[in-house]
């Protein structure tokens, strides 16, 4: 089996993911913290979701330094791929079970979140995904690459749709300034979410129309969405001193 060679334009790309799993593993300490301090289960799920979403984004980095010291695209980043999917997937159910413990709402669907999920996170794994393989490899061969990777995407969609509802009937409901804001947060970290993926999508039509090799500057704005999003969820939770004493003012 052959590898594709790495080519050079991709190498920000790498700087750019070790600049954001730095990021992610701060956010990640800061929330694990909180969550010590506090001993109840909101922050712990919070904190999950920010340890596989950081998971996701060190394997990439790590998948990248592969081919980068290579020169080929290699078994770890053909590994680092699934993974990383895998670990999103990880993070929208602990997403949603935090959701679940801060309203307590949709208790009821996160049996089937798990179960969807887990589904999901076994496809991905399959060997017919050619993950990181150049296509005249498997040319002529099944390929569940496309299908995989949209199964991902409108599950996590679903996710984060139906938390974005919950947060927004909560929003309307709640007379509690400093919790109206914190759900406002949480329904802009959804909202980002969807953009990060929208990103990806905006990335993969790059490479099917117009031939593009990948790593487009769609995939750099996804990433600012996806730290955007972890800001706005860190924020939704543990509010600020200072974003307290404006809302009250």
């Amino acid at each position: 089996m052959s590898y594709t060679p790495f080519d050079f334009i991709v190498f920000p790309i790498f700087l750019y993911y070790g600049v954001i799993s730095i990021f992610s593993v701060i956010l990640t300490i800061r929330m694990m913290m909180k969550w010590r301090e506090r001993k109840v289960n909101a922050p712990l799920y919070l904190s999950l979701v920010f340890t596989f979403f950081t998971a996701a984004i060190v394997m990439l980095t790590i998948g990248l330094a592969e081919a980068v010291i290579t020169g080929f695209y290699k078994e770890i980043y053909r590994f680092s791929l699934p993974f990383a999917y895998s670990m999103v997937v990880l993070a929208d159910m602990a997403l949603f079970r935090f959701v679940i413990e801060l309203t307590n709402r949709a208790k009821r669907g996160f049996f089937l979140i798990i179960i969807s999920g887990l589904a999901i996170i076994a496809i991905l794994f399959l060997p017919w995904n050619w993950w990181g393989v150049p296509h005249e490899d498997y040319e002529g061969l099944v390929s569940i690459r496309l299908y995989s990777t949209l199964a991902l995407i409108v599950y996590s969609y679903v996710v984060y749709i139906i938390i974005a509802s919950i947060c927004f009937k909560a929003l309307k409901k709640s007379t509690d300034p400093v919790a109206k804001v914190g759900f406002q947060f949480l329904f802009a970290a959804m909202i980002s979410m969807i953009l990060f993926f929208l990103m990806f999508v905006m990335d993969t039509l790059m490479i099917v129309v117009f031939g593009h090799p990948g790593y487009s500057i769609y995939v750099y704005i996804a990433w600012i969405f996806a730290i955007l999003a972890l800001i706005f969820m860190y924020v939704s939770l543990v509010m600020p001193k200072w974003v307290e004493k404006r809302i009250i003012k």
